[in-house]
């Protein structure tokens, strides 16, 4: 007899993690190199051709959260300390919760004449070690491949790399992800990397809000569905009381 109802739940727990996620995504669409991130669902009880028919319900549940692959647009600024990537690389970062990675390539030198990002969290070469400048520098240029050159001297190379499954990356906050223990990662041969220019979000906020308004109407409707099933059970108690 509850079955309407726990079914009913189901869809609105889902909805309310999709409505969530579409918030998430507006709120950084003006966030340098950020991803959006999609949502797909499936039914627990799987649908026949009979309830298919009917439009009835069937449980479900929110099952996977992706990333948008895209890349987002680029800002050209000429700024020596933005850099883009193109293709499917992530920066290495050290941070104090270990190596993470980041699209995001705003940086900037620390009080230690470190590479860094404004966070504070360090940028890592490939032999995973943070990047020093010489003091008294005054030009730097990183070329397409990741080397960084300091007064036309080459001084390391960035660490850029990719895994077997990006979105196997698990997402920290709005910049940062950690790759599992046992995910395998290499050097991100065909990734370039544009200096002078920023990588955009790639959240299209009309999309979004199209999709707000979408998920905002479901979750009435359900409430509306719920409300009508709770008066059908509560109707089908008091005539059963009275048998």
């Amino acid at each position: 007899m509850e079955n309407g109802l726990y079914i009913g739940l189901s869809r609105q727990l889902g909805l309310r993690q999709q409505l969530d996620m579409v918030a998430n995504n507006l709120a950084n669409s003006n966030t340098g190199a950020y991803r959006a991130d999609r949502m797909a669902f499936h039914d627990l009880l799987v649908r026949t051709q009979a309830t298919r028919a009917s439009g009835e319900l069937a449980f479900n549940e929110a099952v996977n959260i992706a990333r948008d692959p895209r890349e987002g647009a680029l800002q050209i600024t000429r700024d020596p300390l933005d850099v883009a990537l193109r293709g499917d690389g992530w920066f290495s970062v050290l941070a104090p919760q270990g190596v993470l990675y980041t699209r995001s390539g705003t940086l900037v030198v620390d009080s230690e004449n470190r590479l860094a990002l404004p966070d504070g969290n360090l940028l890592l070469d490939r032999g995973e070690q943070i990047i020093n400048l010489p003091q008294g520098w005054e030009t730097i240029s990183i070329s397409p491949e990741g080397a960084v050159y300091v007064d036309n001297d080459r001084i390391t190379q960035l660490s850029v790399v990719e895994f077997d499954d990006g979105n196997a990356l698990e997402k920290l906050d709005s910049l940062y992800y950690r790759a599992s223990d046992g995910q395998a990662r290499v050097f991100a041969e065909q990734t370039r990397i544009l200096q002078g220019a920023r990588e955009l979000s790639n959240v299209e906020p009309v999309r979004e809000l199209v999709q707000l308004i979408d998920v905002e109407r479901s979750y009435q409707q359900m409430a509306t569905y719920l409300d009508i099933e709770d008066r059908r059970v509560q109707e089908a108690i008091r005539t059963l009381t009275r048998l």
